[in-house]
């Protein structure tokens, strides 16, 4: 960044010295210089404009991608909490038939005595 910014001050400081060099009037002088501020500084507003829609794209890309990763991270979530709220209700059938199996034993057990 400070080497663009370098060198662009060097062509800046060029362009200058050779305007006021050159053998012109004062007024011919001053209207070159305006003309070629006018020139840079609309050349340097057209690299601002791209500049900033680089970023612009850059960003969208970014919240697109961001997006992207949120929405695959939210379904691997949901499918792991189907498949261990599967794997709850699961567990608790088995657990709850073998207590009633346990109780129908105790049960009949108590019967026998």
């Amino acid at each position: 960044m400070r080497s663009s910014r370098d060198f662009l001050a060097g062509i800046i400081t060029g362009i200058v010295i050779g305007i006021l060099t050159a053998p012109r009037s004062g007024k011919e002088t001053r209207d070159k210089l305006t003309e070629e501020a006018n020139k840079r500084t609309d050349d340097l507003k057209d690299q601002w404009e791209k500049g900033v829609s680089q970023v612009k794209e850059g960003l969208e890309q970014a919240k697109s991608q961001v997006s992207q990763y949120a929405d695959k991270a939210k379904d691997q979530y949901n499918q792991y909490k189907d498949q261990a709220q599967a794997a709850f209700n699961k567990n608790k059938e088995n657990a709850k038939d073998e207590y009633n199996e346990k109780v129908d034993q105790l049960a009949d057990n108590a019967k026998l005595n």
